[in-house]
């Protein structure tokens, strides 16, 4: 009898968990704000010229410079969601500028986070102990 079941389990659980990641995958579309970055040491940083923007696998980071008028350093790259997480890969061409913001925290062409809370307006992200909180722009 539980022979007969566990196909029938096996194949209802990966619907559940495919039909989440679809779910994070619509809803992390679109441009978010960083507003702060909770550091390990408990160190917070606050910023509001921060933006990470995704869109069919596709995303951008921006950072907005005050100048003569107001400019933005940009990132792109790719990212793929699994169930709770969101990896994402810098375009080469693109690395000195992620490497050179201290907000964006990147070490490496690679960064894996932990979706901590994504809904219609916040999105809080957790990579080595530091959160990132967004809200939706």
């Amino acid at each position: 009898m539980i022979k007969k079941f566990l196909p029938l389990s096996t194949i209802i659980l990966t619907l559940l968990f495919s039909g989440c990641n679809k779910d994070n995958e619509n809803l992390i579309r679109g441009k978010w704000q960083l507003r702060h970055i909770d550091m390990p040491n408990n160190n917070q940083i606050s910023t509001d010229s921060i933006f990470y923007s995704f869109q069919l696998n596709i995303f951008e980071l921006a950072t907005l410079v005050q100048g003569n008028d107001f400019s933005a350093e940009k990132t792109n790259g790719i990212y793929t969601i699994k169930t709770d997480s969101i990896f994402m890969t810098v375009t080469p061409s693109y690395m000195g500028n992620a490497l050179k913001s201290p907000y964006y925290g990147w070490h490496t062409a690679e960064k894996n986070f932990a979706i901590k809370k994504l809904d219609h307006s916040a999105l809080i992200l957790s990579c080595n102990d530091t959160i990132y909180t967004f809200r939706k722009f």
